[in-house]
């Protein structure tokens, strides 16, 4: 069963985002990932919480491709520097 990978964030980095981006797609596909959708939020249907402004969602075959995904050594550079670039929340979703 699918899993999905959910962030929202905040550039605060622009020059840095935009390099980190081709990167992240590279080793998404590279561990069987797709973006499913990446932009604006458009509106808060329900909930207190104010999201950040952008938001995407990535599909993987499965919860452990997508956990070894976030764990891989492929990423943990991509993971570090996007903390310099974005201000984020993210988290799975198991379909299963």
């Amino acid at each position: 069963m699918p899993a999905f990978v959910h962030i929202n964030l905040r550039v605060i980095d622009s020059a840095k985002q935009a390099a980190l981006a081709p990167r992240f797609q590279a080793a998404l596909e590279e561990a069987g990932g797709r973006i499913l959708h990446f932009g604006p939020v458009a509106r808060v249907l329900e909930g207190d919480d104010t999201p950040l402004p952008l938001a995407g969602v990535f599909e993987f075959p499965t919860l452990a491709a997508a956990l070894d995904f976030y764990a891989s050594e492929r990423y943990a550079p991509i993971k570090a520097e996007r903390k310099e670039a974005q201000q984020a929340r993210m988290f799975v979703v198991d379909a299963g």
